[in-house]
């Protein structure tokens, strides 16, 4: 393997690359990712990485670009892909305005810096770096920009997979959804590689009652109704469960804890040790979210006017279902929680069971060989993602897909992802060039 590279030049052109990328506003809604997309092709023909590189527009000004890499066998490709679209950004709120892609303090600044032009940077300056190395492919390599991805992906990632499937066929999908935590689970430097994500179901929860004057109360303000129905959902959350993907993780999570904690993590699928440590689980938003099907009410409306009793209330109801649940009793169990037939149950959106990625494959293993590389000591484990990512197009169709960002985010640093001041450090940009690096050339190169 050729090492003599100037990671100091390959540092500052990531940066460079990575504000500019992030200076084009693709906040979806609307998402406008096309002139991205067309800009990223350029790059790719200019890199020299391959001249088979389209742009489609599954819509008018949405843009997904992929480029491809022939492979010299007849082996099934590599699919590295990542999202062009970002949340919304409250400049007003920011230390660099959020489209500006700031290089200041050691790190590149700007809304898609962590959530996910930063991947699209690594993977495309690891292939480029591959190619000025003279490698050849013996594995075909598949490098796509997707936009949609933030409302739900019908106009990127579904869009594709509806229409160009049989075209990708991929061995492997590479897709965010995790990453290397550093103080989030421990001491010490743990990977994250998402195999598996839980099922939305959004839901909105009506009531309908007799409209008044709200100087007389009387027992059908649907507003009472709902609220009432509400307390009874959200008083007793559904019970703690341990999956195969989640025990992994939390052996892996328990080599970083000292006596008791780490022989509870490592004993967590005995029914009776889980009771037991579920309370102090449940007080960490993201091991209670990994452990159970949740219920966030997130919209509420009703009325118009303080002195007018409405006649009809709605919330919105955000519910992440595991894989293992069976949606059907999920539905049987929330009807018999809200307890009041006024209330009425309407499904907005319900995604299939994602489907879970293998652990013994190719892919995880060379993940694994380039972190213990360039983050000795770290070690790597499954994840489960309490949110959706576009690499559920795939699992439900029994492609193996992972999410990984591979860099190391601290707690301050998570709360930047669709945050204030969301950023990535040129280290981070430099570390994940390298990993990304490793990984193809274990999958892709002779």
């Amino acid at each position: 393997m050729n090492d003599h590279i100037d990671w100091n030049a390959v540092r500052e052109d990531a940066a460079a690359t990575l504000s500019r990328y992030v200076q084009f506003d693709t906040t979806n809604p609307p998402g406008r990712e096309l002139q991205a997309a067309q800009w990223m092709r350029e790059q790719v023909l200019q890199r020299q990485i391959t001249n088979d590189v389209t742009v489609y527009e599954p819509t008018p000004g949405r843009g997904l670009v992929m480029a491809r890499i022939p492979g010299a066998d007849s082996l099934k490709p590599l699919l590295l892909t990542h999202h062009i679209d970002v949340v919304a950004a409250d400049g007003a709120q920011w230390t660099h305005p959020p489209f500006s892609g700031a290089i200041a303090d050691g790190f590149v600044w700007g809304r898609g810096t962590l959530d996910t032009k930063n991947l699209g940077i690594i993977f495309l300056l690891a292939l480029e770096l591959l190619r000025k190395e003279g490698a050849t492919f013996k594995r075909g390599l598949i490098f796509q920009g997707v936009p949609d991805e933030e409302t739900g992906g019908e106009q990127g990632m579904r869009w594709l997979v509806e229409h160009h499937l049989d075209d990708l066929d991929p061995a492997w999908v590479w897709d965010e959804g995790s990453g290397g935590f550093e103080g989030v689970f421990g001491e010490g430097i743990l990977f994250g590689v998402s195999v598996s994500e839980k099922r939305i179901q959004h839901l909105k929860l009506v009531a309908e009652g007799d409209p008044g004057h709200a100087s007389m109360p009387h027992a059908n303000n649907p507003s009472e109704t709902l609220a009432r129905t509400l307390s009874r959902l959200l008083e007793r959350p559904r019970p703690m469960r341990l999956s195969k993907t989640t025990a992994t993780m939390f052996k892996t999570i328990a080599k970083t804890q000292r006596f008791p904690n780490a022989f509870i993590l490592r004993h967590l699928a005995n029914p009776l040790i889980l009771r037991l440590a579920a309370g102090k689980l449940a007080t960490d938003p993201l091991l209670n979210a990994l452990l159970r099907d949740t219920v966030s009410v997130t919209v509420l409306n009703a009325g118009q006017k303080v002195n007018v009793i409405p006649e009809r209330a709605e919330a919105q109801v955000d519910c992440r279902l595991l894989p293992e649940t069976d949606a059907a009793e999920f539905h049987h169990w929330l009807r018999r929680r809200l307890d009041d037939d006024r209330v009425k149950v309407e499904i907005a959106e319900s995604s299939p069971a994602s489907g879970i990625a293998p652990l013994d494959t190719p892919f995880y293993e060379a993940v694994r060989a380039a972190v213990e590389r360039h983050v000795p000591g770290a070690d790597v484990f499954p994840i489960q993602m309490p949110g959706a990512t576009d690499g559920r197009y795939f699992r439900q169709r029994g492609y193996a897909a992972y999410g990984l960002s591979p860099m190391i985010l601290g707690p301050g640093d998570l709360k930047r992802v669709h945050g204030i001041d969301e950023r990535i450090s040129l280290d981070n940009l430099t570390l994940g060039i390298k990993i990304a690096r490793d990984v193809i050339r274990t999958l892709c190169v002779d």
